[in-house]
């Protein structure tokens, strides 16, 4: 996954109008967690055991976790 496609994930989850930056805004934990769902979705068993993710609710501290995981590509 590049970086362009985790973001459509997150502004897909949020409310754009809500935070106009992802990268710069937080979201709440419903859009977390519909985050995480997707995320999911694409790679079975893999997001939800990762520590920290739960807690990353915002788009640096989650790009970092699924950078460190090879999940995200660091482009």
């Amino acid at each position: 996954m590049n970086k362009n496609q985790l973001k459509k994930i997150i502004k897909k989850s949020i409310d754009s109008k809500e935070v106009a930056n992802i990268e710069s805004g937080a979201w709440d934990s419903l859009a977390h967690l519909n985050i995480l769902m997707e995320l999911e979705k694409i790679f079975p068993r893999k997001i939800a055991s990762i520590d920290g993710i739960a807690e990353a609710n915002n788009y640096k501290n989650l790009e970092n976790i699924l950078i460190s995981k090879k999940i995200l590509l660091n482009d």
